[in-house]
């Protein structure tokens, strides 16, 4: 077959269009239009899921922003009703407090901005102004709920056993709640909901608890004043207990004043592990003089102030806004009926030292005219000693514990508890504290003979068969003013309380003398001039804190104290030590104002 070549070269220089007709088909114009479409669509759909994302993302960060900010809000307005409880630092006016009011119902902080809630909020970028529709706004609201907002945490005067921490019911409003809203503005995500802005919110709940803490050797005076001083060569040895040893709660920045002769607070076997503890002042004092802290103790200052961890404790009498039972089971005493007439034991009976005359015999119960011990050795046998008038240790005295074995078990405690009942404290003067007490085998006293049990702690420089002498008064191991753990202390059961002074009244506790003594337990001596008689809570930091404790002597052989002493101001003059023995588990109920929720 013949081909045209001309044709063929003619068709091929054709247009598409005319090649087209020559060959009979058509091109169609709107090829390719299909996906230009559906890339429209994806890249519609990628930039709004893109703008989506970053609203969330933003709402997201506003959340994280509202929660802190209530946080921050709540956990300042707790400490502001800690203080409150406390009367920390200055009694007064709402406005101390941060013009914070305890109540019941909502406050809008739209309306009530000097709130301290309402200011640390405002602090965190959010001032409560309120919510307005379709602008960027937000809230803060604020109440005070009930204490069964929280039911995991128990509340009331008495903890149930194995308790660590629990809502105090002497405080009429314990918990504070905190409520943050913000309307945030959107822009991708308001196409799909209509709205220019969407809202957020979180809520905290604060308040003030009460927790199970070691304590230290506490001097809770809160006053812009000196309230540790001394005059004489003093030395302060202490051995093991908490991390930290010693607070002292004065605001001044000369809260502690060492001055003239030279003395020594030693905590470098401090702590825990033996190694050092610290010393905190809340005050801004730029160093304390004469202070050895070991290797792991500090010195801290300012410091938090911590609060009276015997200030729940029942006085013997009191039934209303202290703890009633203590962890160990027992509850809390009445005022005991008058004591027995003061007898005698004879040498090397319930502990009346051998080699001497006759002793005088104490028993439990009140003493509405005191008691005083002169030129005799005085024996008391276990229980609670309930005195008017007060305690005077004078020339010559002697004064022991009673060996506690039948017939002379007296409440079964294996210790002694001095409540004074008015102004009248415990006066110790010089030449007390001649002599040595005995056991219930006659012999002299060791420091095997001052343990609850076998496994009680002692100081690291106390030899279970170190004889002790002078003026020996071992407070209960058991009862309701023994050890707060009572079995379950895991360093075996501790002395309790010792010396315990009516917080309603001012006192001034003397312990001076010449002699040697060893105190197993805890001395407390607190003025709080609450409205509440006997209370320790809610204390009058104008008129309250003035009990001074004077520790003197001129003895530091053999002088020990095993336990915590928690005063309100502490005065150490001629040449006093003392060597104190720290249990780091033993534990009171502190005030903490905590995050909860």
């Amino acid at each position: 077959m013949r081909v045209d070549s001309k044709s063929s070269v003619a068709s091929r220089q054709l247009p598409d269009s005319a090649r087209a007709r020559a060959g009979g088909w058509r091109r169609r114009d709107d090829r390719g239009q299909t996906m230009i479409f559906i890339l429209l669509a994806l890249g519609l759909f990628l930039i709004g899921a893109v703008g989506f994302t970053v609203d969330i993302a933003n709402l997201w960060f506003h959340r994280q922003a509202v929660q802190n900010a209530a946080d921050a809000a709540c956990t300042a307005s707790a400490m502001d009703l800690l203080f409150a409880a406390e009367s920390v630092p200055v009694p007064g006016t709402e406005t101390a407090w941060g013009g914070l009011t305890p109540g019941t119902g909502t406050f809008d902080c739209a309306k009530v901005a000097s709130a301290a809630p309402c200011q640390y909020a405002a602090l965190n970028g959010y001032n409560g102004s309120g919510i307005v529709a379709g602008t960027g706004s937000n809230s803060v609201k604020f109440s005070f709920p009930a204490a069964s907002a929280l039911p995991a945490i128990p509340s009331g005067s008495s903890p149930p056993a194995g308790t660590t921490m629990f809502i105090p019911s002497f405080m009429p409003y314990p918990l504070i709640q905190v409520n943050v809203g913000e309307a945030v503005r959107v822009i991708f995500a308001g196409m799909m909901t209509g709205q220019r802005t969407l809202n957020v919110s979180a809520m905290a709940i604060c308040g003030v608890v009460e927790v199970q803490s070691p304590v230290p050797l506490l001097v809770l005076d809160p006053r812009n004043e000196t309230s540790v001083t001394n005059k004489g060569a003093f030395t302060i040895d202490i051995y093991g207990g908490p991390q930290k040893s010693i607070q002292v709660n004065s605001i001044s920045t000369s809260a502690v004043g060492i001055s003239g002769a030279a003395g020594n607070i030693d905590l470098s076997k401090g702590g825990p592990t033996n190694t050092g503890s610290s010393f905190g002042v809340t005050g801004a004092q730029a160093s304390v003089s004469d202070l050895t802290l070991g290797t792991t103790g500090q010195y801290t200052a300012p410091d938090s102030p911590l609060s009276d961890p015997l200030a729940t404790m029942c006085a013997p009498g009191e039934t209303a806004g202290c703890i009633t039972t203590s962890n160990n089971g027992s509850t809390a005493p009445g005022i005991p009926a008058a004591a027995p007439a003061v007898g005698s034991v004879g040498p090397g009976v319930d502990g009346c030292p051998t080699g001497g005359g006759n002793c005088q015999h104490y028993q439990a119960g009140s003493y509405a005219g005191g008691i005083s011990v002169k030129n005799n050795t005085a024996v008391f046998d276990p229980g609670l000693y309930y005195v008017t008038g007060g305690m005077a240790l004078q020339a010559n005295s002697l004064v022991c514990t009673g060996t506690g074995v039948a017939p002379y078990v007296g409440d079964g405690s294996k210790g002694v508890t001095f409540y004074f009942a008015d102004g009248n404290s415990v006066s110790v003067v010089a030449n007390s504290g001649s002599g040595q007490c005995t056991n219930s085998a006659g012999t002299a006293l060791t420091g095997n003979d001052i343990r609850c049990s076998g496994a009680s702690t002692l100081p690291g420089n106390m030899a279970a068969t170190q004889l002790l002498a002078g003026n020996i008064l071992l407070a209960p191991c058991t009862g309701y003013y023994g050890d707060p753990l009572g079995a379950n202390d895991p360093g075996g059961e501790q002395r309790g309380i010792l010396f315990f002074q009516d917080r309603s009244v001012s006192a001034s506790p003397q312990w001076g003398g010449g002699g040697a003594f060893t105190l197993a337990g805890t001395m407390y001596f607190h003025y709080c001039d609450s409205s509440t008689l006997l209370s320790g809570e809610n204390c009058n930091a104008t008129s309250g804190y003035t009990d001074l404790l004077e520790l003197g002597g001129g003895s530091c052989s053999g002088t020990y104290v095993l336990g915590n002493i928690t005063v309100d101001q502490l005065y150490l003059h001629g040449n006093p030590c003392l060597n104190m023995d720290l249990n780091p588990a033993a534990a009171y109920y502190l005030l903490k104002a905590s995050l909860l929720q």
